[in-house]
């Protein structure tokens, strides 16, 4: 997917914890260093909104074989983004993967944080903010009917364990354009149009109660082949005897393409507002659907439903990004594209 992209100033990362927690008589253990992922948010209210500088939020780690890898938010390794080897006396020689080389004074590693001096001053690395509790953002390319003919335009999705401030999350573009996101119980989501489908830097940027957080993800050109809504073939029939409905389409073309079933109302400006239905991922299996008050689902409150409200059925035919399995906890987190096909409930 595209991944948080903070590798220029990794610097704490590599002078990792788990080392003494004795002051007075600091002495770096390098063994106590590798498998943990620091954090150091470099965001502040100055500088939220900005997407040409580097402030984001760097997770760092170094392993024993001398490798430094930049971490995203989902635990899932960024890349290799430098060298790392002990120069003795609590000191780290780094080697980027830019050209650059420096060297880091390791002043204090304890198991909760990392203080090193780059010689522009401190810097303190913490395991992770209590703040930052499951945050995570995904950019993904959404595709949706205008006159029978699918068009394409950027989605994205934020959300945290943690209640984030309206107006303060936001999908930078440029410097110039920032997309706020709505708030769907604590899932932010929100799109943009592009002049065209092709690989792109999306920096995410909310504040949690006062802390602000900036993180970088990438979205490449992989996308569904433009389509006309008449290929889909989206139908609905009531089976005999029974409540149930039963859902038909066609196989959409594509890797890693799964689907999902919702139903949900919409208010006067068309925002989604209660959800009756939301199934899991599934496989294509016939392109078949039975749904009913019985159907498991994430959430089944078809019982619910309020006839005087405007009801809406959708089918999300879901392209993943590659090597997320569909049944993973994190296959929403790591969406590469999607269709919408609606109907009325």
């Amino acid at each position: 997917m595209k991944k948080l992209g903070m590798f220029s100033l990794i610097v704490g990362s590599l002078w990792l914890g788990g080392c003494s927690d004795d002051d007075k008589d600091f002495v770096l253990d390098v063994n106590r260093m590798t498998g943990v992922d620091w954090y150091y948010n470099r965001t502040t209210s100055k500088n939220y909104l900005s997407f040409s500088d580097e402030n984001v939020l760097e997770i760092n780690r170094f392993d024993k074989g001398g490798e430094i890898k930049g971490i995203d938010l989902r635990g899932v390794i960024d890349s290799v983004a430098g060298t790392w080897r002990d120069e003795g006396e609590n000191k780290l020689a780094v080697d980027w993967k830019n050209g650059n080389s420096e060297t880091w004074t390791v002043e204090n590693c304890t198991s909760k944080k990392l203080v090193v001096n780059n010689g522009w001053g401190e810097r303190e690395y913490i395991t992770k903010p209590a703040y930052l509790e499951n945050l995570t953002g995904d950019a993904f390319w959404v595709n949706r009917f205008v006159d029978g003919v699918s068009k394409s335009q950027l989605g994205f999705r934020i959300s945290n364990d943690r209640s984030m401030r309206a107006g303060y999350v936001l999908a930078l573009l440029s410097d110039d354009e920032a997309v706020k996101l709505k708030d769907y119980n604590n899932v932010w989501k929100g799109e943009a149009d592009i002049s065209r489908v092709e690989d792109r830097k999306i920096r995410f940027s909310c504040r949690i109660s006062s802390d602000y957080v900036k993180f970088d993800e990438f979205v490449t050109a992989d996308n569904f082949t433009p389509m006309r809504l008449d290929e889909i073939n989206f139908a609905t029939t009531t089976i005999a005897g029974k409540e149930t409905l039963k859902i038909t389409w066609n196989e959409f073309k594509g890797d890693n393409v799964y689907y999902k079933i919702e139903v949900y109302s919409v208010n006067k400006s068309g925002q989604e507002t209660d959800v009756y239905f939301e199934s899991e991922l599934f496989p294509y299996n016939n392109g078949e659907f039975s749904l009913d008050e019985n159907t498991i689902g994430k959430i089944n409150e078809l019982n619910k439903i309020d006839p005087e409200k405007e009801n809406i059925l959708r089918l999300t035919a879901v392209m993943l990004e590659k090597g997320v399995t569909y049944n993973s906890m994190i296959a929403e987190n790591r969406v590469q594209a999607v269709v919408y096909v609606t109907k009325p409930w």
